[in-house]
């Protein structure tokens, strides 16, 4: 079964894109980079998400992940499969008078700061391209900017995450219970990290060096 007929089987056709047309369109970023996708994508929800990744287990073809590639590195382009994630994940909510806010990865930070903006506050984060970028490379790249530096970047200013792994667990650490929740679906992850930390925070001289560049 080709490509675009089984990603067919898993989307709508008209959320997978394969004209040669459409495929130019998503080529490159704000790099000087050039790679032509097999094919792009656009889920609606999660659950596609999660099917999409099984669907790249099965296949063995790379995803890659793509809100408004504004990237200069091309982390935003592949040969492999394009998740834009532009068109259905815009979602925006206003919380406790302007202190927080919850929104999705295909919204501009620029569109999230102009409604921030009523309630007398915006987000951490300041990168010069704030006004095209989009909150899933903000968050990806833990961006911050002239004006922010380290103590209002993207890691700084968030209170939660909903994210999903390639193994299609699902964790929203916002949640009761999350980070247990986390370590039992995924205990190789978990401790990985926590050993990370612990050979981290034995060395001196190292814990030294990350609080001297993060200054």
């Amino acid at each position: 079964m080709s490509i675009t007929a089984s990603l067919g089987a898993l989307l709508s056709p008209g959320r997978v894109l394969t004209r040669p047309l459409e495929l130019a369109a998503y080529a490159s970023d704000a790099s000087f980079y050039t790679l032509t996708p097999a094919a792009v994508v656009r889920p609606v929800d999660t659950v596609e998400v999660k099917a999409l990744f099984a669907w790249s287990h099965r296949q063995r073809v790379p995803l890659t992940f793509r809100a408004a590639g504004t990237s200069l590195s091309g982390q935003a382009i592949t040969n492999g499969v394009l998740i834009d994630l532009s068109r259905h994940w815009r979602t925006l909510e206003i919380l406790d008078g302007g202190a927080r806010v919850r929104v999705g990865p295909g919204i501009v930070g620029g569109i999230v700061n102009a409604h921030l903006a009523r309630h007398g506050a915006k987000l951490g984060p300041d990168p010069a391209s704030m006004a095209a970028c989009m909150i899933g490379g903000i968050v990806a790249n833990n961006s911050s900017g002239m004006c922010c530096g380290i103590e209002h970047n993207a890691y700084r200013t968030l209170a939660s995450l909903r994210f999903v792994l390639p193994s299609g667990t699902e964790v929203d650490t916002a949640a009761p219970g999350a980070e247990e929740s986390f370590a039992a679906a995924e205990p190789a992850i978990a401790a990985g990290l926590m050993a990370l930390k612990s050979r981290v925070e034995g060395d001196p001289r190292l814990v030294e060096r990350i609080r001297t560049k993060h200054r």
